[in-house]
């Protein structure tokens, strides 16, 4: 069966039409926007695994790599490469730049070392947030899953199983908005991610910070992740926090330009985490 193409204002129904077409297996393997409105392109299962083996034959990325020096001769912190398909998620209030920030992790040559990557949204509330993500995985040619509810998740995965990694996009809820943030929570329970970074943006009020620190964790965050540290370059309360529970963070992000400000969080933590253990010196000698 040949390609299907799909146009309309709205990814959840071009989805709703492949899938009516195609079968509830249908695998989406472009969108983008084309002359102002959005672009899917589908197939059936069969189809799309041959188009794969046809794309690996032309060259196929290597699995694993040693690590590489980042611009700027720093270096750039990556996940390590397992066998099997990896996913990482990012999670965060309104407006720390999430989307943006899964956006640079997938376009960055070097943080995963050329392994396919497969982007999966949950922020399916937000006026035009599918839309956007769509329009970085048209320009990386990377794969997107919109999941609407946990009953998306399996079929959604087992269509992105090509992918080494997943990066799973999810919605900005703050604390207050308890129902949304535990249905959000119960379809990130279905994907189980293997690290949940949180993104908050630099310039916190350091209580507002700790709290929302207190609030992710809870619900499972392993990593933080700084966003918009150029708005606030000189401001340090995410980095202290992250030293003072051990949390750790393997990336920053200082700009709106895809990939190009993502960096290392490693140096400023090394940092945090030199001036917490001073600070816990001097305090031992002054008891002392």
């Amino acid at each position: 069966m040949p390609l299907k193409t799909y146009r309309g204002a709205a990814v959840a129904s071009l989805l709703a039409d492949a899938r009516a077409e195609l079968g509830p297996d249908a695998v989406i393997l472009r969108t983008g926007r084309v002359k102002g409105a959005i672009e899917l392109i589908a197939a059936d299962p069969e189809t799309a695994e041959a188009v794969g083996r046809l794309m690996q034959s032309s060259g196929p990325a290597p699995a694993t790599a040693p690590r590489h020096r980042a611009e700027g001769g720093r270096s750039m912190d990556r996940a390590p490469a397992p066998a099997v398909p990896d996913v990482l998620a990012v999670v965060g209030p309104t407006g720390a730049g999430k989307t943006t920030t899964v956006a640079k992790l997938a376009a960055h040559p070097r943080i995963f070392d050329g392994r396919k990557v497969g982007l999966l949204t949950l922020d399916t509330y937000r006026a035009g947030a599918v839309e956007q993500l769509a329009m970085h995985a048209s320009h990386l040619g990377a794969p997107l899953e919109p999941v609407f509810e946990r009953s998306d998740v399996g079929p959604a995965m087992k269509r992105l199983t090509g992918c080494g990694i997943i990066l799973v996009d999810c919605p900005g809820r703050g604390p207050r908005a308890q129902r949304d943030a535990d249905a959000v929570q119960q379809i990130l329970s279905g994907i189980a991610p293997r690290e949940v970074h949180l993104a908050l943006p630099a310039g916190l009020q350091r209580e507002l910070a700790r709290r929302l620190l207190d609030h992710y964790l809870a619900r499972g965050v392993t990593h933080l992740l700084a966003t918009k540290v150029d708005e606030v370059p000189d401001d340090w309360t995410l980095f202290d926090l992250a030293a003072e529970r051990g949390l750790p963070m393997r990336w920053l992000t200082d700009g709106q330009r895809v990939p190009q400000d993502l960096r290392s969080a490693a140096p400023r933590l090394d940092a945090a985490r030199a001036s917490l253990r001073s600070r816990r010196l001097r305090s031992e000698e002054g008891v002392a």
